[in-house]
């Protein structure tokens, strides 16, 4: 437990710097372009981008390829492991290849499929075309970062792989503020960044695949039949790992029908879950796949129910409060990030409404993608599959029901919903042969969930007191910044005060050897 731990660290560590950064960058498009046309027309066109990347360096990539490549290096060895990556090199090149010449021939038709809202002879319609067009080397690079990352997870190099987001990130950072000003369209420049981003994000990763000696070139050996088997269940997982992503797309194609700027709060707002999502979630599910993969292949099945079970109290015990933290300074901690040059007050209103109403689902997100996890590692593919069918089929249907009536909270809402009945359809389906504690996680879950609400109201209180109107932003971000860490010190100090089970796994997990 003590080095799965670290290992957890060490991935939450790089990736809360990744998600800094990103907020940065986030507030710097916000600084620059506010809410805008061109905005929403960027966060159209990037968003199938930001899907495939989070389907494939964060999902279904890794669940597929790390249980084939881990069972195939422990049963057959390292030099068929080595032939099984460059096939699948391969495989995924010829991929990426195509989808490019198709998008470049069909770009008009995949964003009227994308952005059903944008009027097909609008200038709005036309940028986001060009947008999409400088962007389409993204998706091959988005593929093959996925499966260096993928391979260097299965031999416990955790560290690269996560510090990779960083990389991408501070490049946009710099084409924010040094490139976009020489373009015509600054938005453009933007767009170069993501294609570059993307290239240096791949570039780190290659010298560490050459020195583990897993980018050998073998023609002869291109046809590996355990390439077919990822590519089999690659489509299952999609769907099961990733139906958040793909629940925030399909409300974004909903968002497009709404007043401009729509797409561009829902934007903003997916962007704050994602920051304790990805630095809790899919940091604990980094570590736990390999972890698991192998502990199913020797068949210890009760270590897995032990190691997960604690693992998921811990997600949650630290998910649920950050949860009802967020939902108590969701303006103000919008306010701080965004509200600069061209993000008005209006925007950061509904930017704020936004993230209120998806904040709600986080738990669920949270759970989804560590069920999904462990459905994966004992090779289950199909009820993550049917979990992610009824919650992508939820939320089609509850914003179309809810779009007119409620508009973008309505559809922010959705998503929630969705991924809170996907979450509990997996948590009722655990497979009978791992004997999950699920009394002691609801038990768990309910005793975070009770003391979150009395934190919830006491950062509130506190916010009214500490934030007064006229405080510039200095004073104002040390302000949320105290809020903040009053609520995570009354958390804590009661927990400890009552003996949770959670704090003693915690002390463990950092002490055992």
């Amino acid at each position: 437990m003590r080095k799965i731990f670290k290992n957890a660290a060490l991935i939450s560590s790089l990736t809360f710097a990744s998600r800094v950064l990103g907020v940065v960058r986030d507030a710097l498009i916000a600084t620059y372009f506010g809410i805008s046309t061109h905005s929403d027309a960027f966060f159209i066109a990037f968003r199938p981008f930001d899907l495939v990347r989070k389907l494939f360096s964060e999902g279904s990539l890794s669940i597929s390829f790390i249980p084939v490549f881990t069972k195939t290096m422990e049963k057959q060895g390292r030099s068929k492991a080595i032939a099984m990556v460059f096939s699948f090199f391969c495989f995924l090149s010829l991929a990426g290849i195509i989808i490019m010449l198709a998008g470049m021939f069909f770009t008009p038709l995949i964003v009227k499929v994308i952005a059903p809202g944008f009027v097909r002879s609008s200038y709005q319609f036309g940028l986001t075309i060009i947008l999409l067009k400088i962007m389409l080397p993204y998706f091959w690079l988005i593929f093959i970062t996925a499966l260096c990352m993928g391979v260097l997870n299965s031999l416990e190099n955790f560290g690269v792989p996560a510090l990779a987001p960083i990389i991408f990130n501070l490049t946009i950072i710099a084409f924010t503020i040094l490139i976009t000003r020489y373009f015509n369209t600054p938005i453009m420049g933007l767009a170069v960044g993501v294609t570059v981003g993307g290239i240096l994000q791949l570039a780190i990763q290659i010298p560490f695949m050459i020195r583990l000696g897993m980018l050998k070139i073998s023609f002869f050996q291109i046809f590996q039949p355990e390439v077919f088997t990822i590519i089999k269940i690659m489509i299952p997982c999609m769907i099961g790992a990733a139906s958040y992503q793909i629940n925030i797309m399909v409300a974004s194609f909903f968002a497009s029908k709404l007043d401009q700027g729509s797409v561009s709060f829902l934007y903003f707002a997916d962007r704050l879950v994602q920051f304790p999502l990805a630095l809790f979630a899919v940091s604990a599910a980094t570590v736990f796949l390999p972890e698991l993969s192998k502990k199913a292949i020797s068949g210890k099945l009760t270590e897995i129910s032990h190691l997960f079970s604690d693992g998921v109290k811990l997600v949650l015990f630290i998910t649920i409060p950050a949860m009802a933290g967020l939902m108590a300074l969701n303006e103000e901690i919008v306010a701080l990030l965004f509200g600069y040059g061209a993000f008005s007050e209006v925007a950061i209103q509904n930017t704020a409404d936004c993230m209120f109403f998806l904040v709600l689902g986080l738990w669920a997100f949270t759970g989804v993608r560590l069920f999904v996890t462990l459905y994966y590692a004992l090779s289950s593919i199909k009820i993550p599959f049917y979990s992610g069918i009824l919650s992508i089929g939820l939320n089609i249907g509850f914003c179309y029901l809810f779009l007119d009536s409620f508009g973008l909270r309505g559809l922010v809402a959705s998503v929630s919903i969705a991924s809170i009945i996907g979450f509990v359809f997996l948590f009722v389906n655990i497979p009978g042969i791992v004997k999950i504690e699920k009394k002691q996680i609801i038990v768990s879950a309910c005793r975070s969930l009770f003391l979150s609400v009395i934190m919830f109201f006491l950062v509130k209180l506190a916010a009214t007191f500490i934030l007064t109107e006229g405080l510039n932003n200095f004073w104002f971000g040390m302000g949320v910044t105290g809020c903040i860490l009053f609520g995570v010190t009354f958390y804590f100090i009661v927990n400890t005060l009552i003996s949770s089970p959670e704090i003693q796994i915690l002390k463990k997990a950092m002490l055992r050897e």
